[in-house]
């Protein structure tokens, strides 16, 4: 796990020079990480699970079965598993990332459109838009390359309840297709305006190393 023991190092590093300001939310299993502020909340994958189990979608129990690694971070404390699934805008930064396992026909499907509509249907919004689409931008969407996986980092706007909220996405799919990898960043735009120096370094901190 040498990366695991370079992110170490790092932090030992920042440790010798005073309290850390960044922490690493990582799944060692999965060889996933990326960075918070180390002041902020985290919200377990025991407590998004249970949360999620009790949902009675159809499908939602074998999809839940699949995941690997899921959690969410937050400044606010007051923030829990119920607002990290719903779309409502948070007026402060939510971070989410998950990890999980594709069922056989996902993997004869997925595609980077697929990718882009994890959140909420944006290729639809773009390409066949009706009348129950909202108001929305694409603000940037690029293609993302790492080792052990590739996808798209998708940022758009759309309005919600008459807020306008940001979805700042990085969605990656292994080189084999058999599993997805989804950072998640999400609060009011005005909220994301004024934090975008901060949540574009999580965004960017997020890397896939993939199982050893």
């Amino acid at each position: 796990m040498k990366w695991i023991a370079g992110a170490l190092a790092s932090v030992l590093l920042l440790s010798s020079c005073g309290t850390p300001s960044q922490k690493y939310a990582a799944s060692k299993s999965e060889g996933v990480y990326f960075t918070v502020p180390q002041e902020w909340h985290e919200i377990s994958m025991k407590e998004l699970s249970a949360l999620e189990s009790t949902s009675k979608a159809i499908g939602a129990a074998e999809k839940l079965s699949l995941v690997k690694w899921q959690a969410a971070y937050t400044p606010n404390k007051k923030i829990q598993a119920k607002q990290v699934f719903s779309i409502k805008p948070t007026t402060e930064p939510l971070v989410f990332v998950r990890v999980r396992d594709l069922f056989p026909d996902e993997i004869n499907s997925i595609s980077y459109n697929t990718l882009r509509d994890v959140v909420e249907p944006l290729t639809d919004w773009v390409s066949n838009p009706d009348a129950s689409t909202p108001e929305f931008n694409v603000v940037d969407d690029f293609e993302v390359k790492q080792p052990n996986a590739r996808g798209v980092h998708t940022i758009y706007d759309f309005v919600v309840d008459g807020v306008s909220q940001t979805i700042d996405q990085v969605s990656l799919m292994s080189l084999n297709g058999q599993k997805i990898y989804v950072l998640v960043l999400r609060c009011t735009t005005k909220c994301y305006d004024k934090n975008r120096k901060l949540l574009a370094k999580i965004s960017k901190s997020f890397t896939v190393r993939g199982k050893k």
